[in-house]
């Protein structure tokens, strides 16, 4: 029917993921690409794919689903600290409170719906658990960073000596 060219759909072009990281401060030394490397995979493991959660969280239902396996799996003490950085149920603590923390009833004197903290302290506690795990594994990737700077520092150092003599 159209014969003009000029309705061509275009491709859409590609968005980054991730916001573009702005310099409020006029510094002389820009970051070094290796720098500019480990802040994009810092930013781009902070989640991930393989968790069998959907990363793209939007809707009430898929928080409440979200809110009901985490739950799940942290009573049957599911999480460890390999696994705590797959669910994004500590990122996503507000959004989940306000859904899952107020229930139908409303309070006889105002006309607002009151905190179930029974169901407030489930998702509190689930997520200070996530949490603890999450520290503990950063905390053994620490030790296990320092024990292998400290091998290469003693290394070195025994090289050094032996020189000397």
């Amino acid at each position: 029917m159209y014969e003009d060219n000029d309705n061509e759909c275009l491709p859409i072009p590609r968005r980054s993921l991730v916001n573009p990281r702005v310099n409020h401060f006029d510094s002389d030394n820009e970051n070094s690409p290796f720098e500019q490397r480990q802040s994009r995979l810092f930013l781009n493991t902070s989640t991930s794919t393989d968790s069998g959660v959907d990363e793209n969280i939007q809707t009430s239902v898929q928080l409440i689903a979200l809110y009901e396996k985490t739950v799940e799996l942290a009573a049957k003490n599911k999480i460890n600290a390999k696994n705590a950085f797959h669910f994004p149920f500590v990122e996503r603590l507000q959004d989940i409170l306000d859904i899952i923390a107020f229930d139908d009833k409303t309070d006889s004197f105002h006309d607002h719906h009151e905190p179930n903290f029974v169901k407030a302290g489930s998702v509190i506690d689930t997520s200070a658990k996530i949490y603890g795990y999450r520290v503990d594994a950063l905390h053994t990737e620490t030790q296990k960073l320092n024990g292998s700077i400290q091998e290469k520092h003693e290394e070195e150092s025994n090289i050094t000596h032996s020189e000397q003599i």
